[in-house]
């Protein structure tokens, strides 16, 4: 009872970290026709991780699940915008749940870490620091692919090799010590 209340809290923050600034919907979608959706979206998306994310998953695996997260939404074209949820958004939400289940050690460490603008800024701020070029932030909810979410991980590798205070954590260890609500 206590953990299932813990991961539905834990599914709410997710949501609302990767669809708060989306704007995902068409107009006129009812709030309950939303909720139906997220409901939906939830059930997968456990499923999802209860089949693949109690072991250890490859960067492979996990571009693919988050673009099979994507193709899923396709069943909820009626009330998307663009008829599914961008990859983008689809990295956002199931990144950032992975993120929530690993810190309570419920899962092994995820491959990736939720790629947003706040880590964006972050990585600059450490990279310039380390004598490397910043790079231009890109809105995460625009990602259609993989290919700008995988131009910051690269960044993040990037920065693991030039400076030794993160050389031996993980990707998602290092957005943890990168990462600081303030």
């Amino acid at each position: 009872m206590k953990s299932k209340f813990i991961i539905n809290e834990l599914w709410v923050l997710s949501v609302a970290g990767a669809l708060q600034r989306a704007n995902i919907y068409k107009p006129s979608i009812s709030e309950n026709t939303k909720r139906e959706f997220k409901k939906d979206l939830k059930n997968y998306l456990e499923q999802l991780v209860n089949d693949q994310y109690f072991k250890e998953v490859n960067e492979n695996t996990h571009l693919a699940n988050i673009h099979a997260l994507s193709a899923y939404t396709t069943k909820f074209s009626s009330l998307l915008k663009n008829g599914k949820i961008n990859f983008g958004v689809s990295q956002k939400i199931l990144n950032l749940f992975l993120k929530y289940i690993w810190c309570l050690k419920l899962i092994p460490t995820p491959p990736h870490f939720p790629v947003d603008r706040m880590v964006q800024i972050e990585l600059n701020k450490k990279a310039v620091a380390n004598g490397l070029q910043s790079r231009k932030i890109k809105s995460w909810t625009k990602f259609k692919n993989e290919l700008d979410y995988l131009e910051i991980i690269k960044f993040a590798k990037a920065l693991q090799i030039k400076d030794e205070n993160y050389s031996n954590l993980s990707l998602a260890e290092m957005e943890l010590s990168l990462f600081n609500r303030r």
